[in-house]
């Protein structure tokens, strides 16, 4: 795999996995993603014999813990719920960390919805996202990154959850570092849920969101009903300042600019949405 990293920040990693990694239990690891918006590298290999996933960031440190304490919450509400945290390290000054957790067997949701889900895999999918919600109440967590892709199959044949990178304590929440210092990621692309108006998440919209178009059958209305009787629940509401109101506006007005230079299609159509939302987030306007 041709390497995307500088080769001195690349070679760091490597080292550090070789060292600090195999001394926690980490073995046979080999880089497989790179260079990241939020994260420097992931490898795969075997934490004590069992398949890991190791994600390592030198650009959201904080957030790294976070993924393992918050999955190891999670799991401690339901061991189904989410990919198993295995290890964490963290350098002295901290400016450098990486989390172990489970290697799923896959398809993600994504693939699913995408190759098509049959009527029985529906009636899973749902079983799978009413447990999935019920363990993040019991927890008090908020996933925040709830998309298909974050869903995974396990060998067992049940989805969980991975990437708790920003998932937050419901009853303490306190932003991490990298979003507070990167407001525009923060406010106008990061988990940014219509039904919320981007003020907050909501999880369980989300679920309900994305399964709007599986097969349906009564057993799979049912369980969408349960599961939208958590929908107010579950939401997480977070009041805007006048800065971010500020900052949104004056994302739109560069936005419309650029709509007038005439971009291609495919470009105007994501600027067009990305407007939708920063009027949803000034307004405060709910919806799809």
């Amino acid at each position: 795999m041709k390497s995307s990293l500088d080769p001195r920040e690349r070679a760091r990693w490597d080292a550090v996995i070789a060292e600090e990694g195999g001394a926690l239990g980490l073995a046979g690891c080999k880089p497989f993603l790179e260079n990241k918006l939020v994260n420097d590298i992931f490898y795969e290999g075997t934490f004590k014999g069992e398949p890991c996933i190791v994600k390592c960031s030198s650009r959201a440190p904080e957030s790294i813990f976070n993924e393992y304490a918050m999955s190891q919450k999670l799991a401690a509400a339901d061991p189904m719920a989410c990919a198993a945290a295995l290890a964490h390290w963290r350098s002295r000054d901290g400016g450098m960390a990486f989390v172990v957790v489970k290697r799923l067997s896959g398809p993600s949701l994504t693939e699913m919805i995408a190759r098509g889900v049959e009527a029985d895999e529906a009636i899973g999918v749902m079983e799978d996202m009413l447990r999935i919600a019920r363990a993040l109440a019991a927890a008090g967590i908020v996933w925040r990154d709830i998309i298909p892709d974050n869903f995974m199959m396990d060998s067992d044949g049940h989805l969980k959850l991975i990437d708790a990178q920003f998932a937050i304590d419901r009853s303490s929440f306190r932003e991490d570092p990298y979003l507070v210092a990167h407001r525009k990621y923060r406010l106008l692309l990061f988990s940014h849920h219509p039904d919320m108006a981007g003020r907050g998440w909501n999880d369980v919209a989300m679920m309900l969101h994305f399964t709007r178009n599986l097969p349906s059958s009564s057993h799979v209305k049912a369980l969408r009903g349960k599961l939208s009787e958590m929908l107010s629940a579950a939401a997480f509401p977070v009041a805007p300042t006048t800065g971010d109101i500020l900052r949104m506006i004056a994302y739109g007005a560069t936005m419309r600019l650029r709509l007038l230079l005439h971009p291609s299609a495919k470009k105007a159509a994501v600027l067009r949405e990305r407007l939708q939302r920063v009027r949803r987030f000034v307004t405060g306007r709910k919806g799809w």
